[in-house]
């Protein structure tokens, strides 16, 4: 296969440029055609400018802040994603409308996404780590598990009981992680979920930040974005032995045809010590937030 069809499915516009953006972006400039599908609009996740806004004097409020209602604010993000989207290189961007932090496991959210896979007909799939709940039933996982029910019901639908063919096109399924279920290490000997491969990013590690800028609703633009890739995918590139990279997980073991052995494997040298030296530095990317991030309506 010369290029990739990509589904990326998860709960907010956030994830979509914190989680598996680098391979997004990786995929996108090699060809890959991507789809990315946002659960919710994030509506009530992390609402930084709402605060902002309001500890400001009234005179230097939004002024439409006084009249906003909620379709305003989802709309809000809902520009946020497409800039992400933009900035990945993503082909087609898809958003459910679900309830932000009200993501459970039903039927017809199931069913809405078999049907989308159906539409799509990825050969690969990335969505959320789908066992990371704690007390609570969290968004990310929740997205995770419909996603994997959804493709064993495209897999197992008969046209002669449901109007509809199967859709067995799905290759691979990558689970990647929101920042706190893995265990940073790359020893698969340690107690705890260690991913199973890592992603190379350091070539579009500025396209990452610049998606995690247009993030101003929940803060996360400027110095927050910056921090956010040095401290996190700057871990996970010193376990990968690169600058930067994203961790992935896949569901069942991969079957090869003889040892693997990619060039990143076969071109290693030995260094005395790994420098960092001409490997760039994501906290150097110029600020990529536009003004109208800030502005409720456009």
């Amino acid at each position: 296969m010369s290029h990739f069809n990509i589904l990326v499915v998860y709960p907010h516009p956030a994830d979509s440029a914190t989680e598996a953006s680098g391979t997004v972006a990786l995929h996108a400039e090699r060809g890959d055609k991507v789809t990315s599908v946002v659960a919710t609009y994030g509506e009530r996740h992390h609402m930084q400018w709402i605060a902002d806004q309001k500890a400001k004097p009234e005179g230097e409020r939004d002024p439409d802040l006084a009249t906003m209602t909620i379709e305003d604010y989802r709309q809000f993000k809902k520009r946020e994603t497409e800039r992400i989207a933009d900035v990945l290189g993503v082909h087609d961007l898809i958003m459910l409308g679900w309830t932000d932090h009200e993501i459970y496991f039903d039927l017809d959210k199931v069913h809405e996404i078999a049907d989308l896979i159906r539409k799509v007909k990825p050969d690969i799939v990335i969505t959320h780590y789908p066992w990371a709940d704690g007390p609570t039933i969290n968004d990310h996982p929740s997205t995770g598990r419909i996603v994997m029910k959804a493709i064993e019901v495209a897999n197992n639908r008969v046209r002669e009981f449901d109007g509809v063919d199967a859709y067995h096109g799905i290759k691979q399924v990558f689970f990647s992680f929101a920042g706190g279920e893995e265990i940073n290490s790359n020893d698969f000997f340690i107690p705890g979920i260690v991913p199973d491969l890592w992603v190379d990013t350091t070539p579009v590690i500025h396209k990452k930040v610049k998606a995690i800028d247009q993030l101003a609703s929940q803060g996360y633009e400027g110095e927050t974005a910056r921090w956010i890739v040095e401290a996190r995918d700057g871990r996970w590139g010193m376990n990968a032995g690169c600058a930067y990279a994203e961790p992935f997980l896949r569901p069942t073991a991969i079957r090869y045809d003889s040892l693997p052995m990619p060039p990143s494997v076969l071109g290693v040298e030995h260094e005395p010590t790994e420098l960092h030296s001409g490997r760039g530095t994501a906290r150097n990317v110029p600020s990529a937030t536009p003004p109208e991030a800030y502005r409720l309506k456009p």
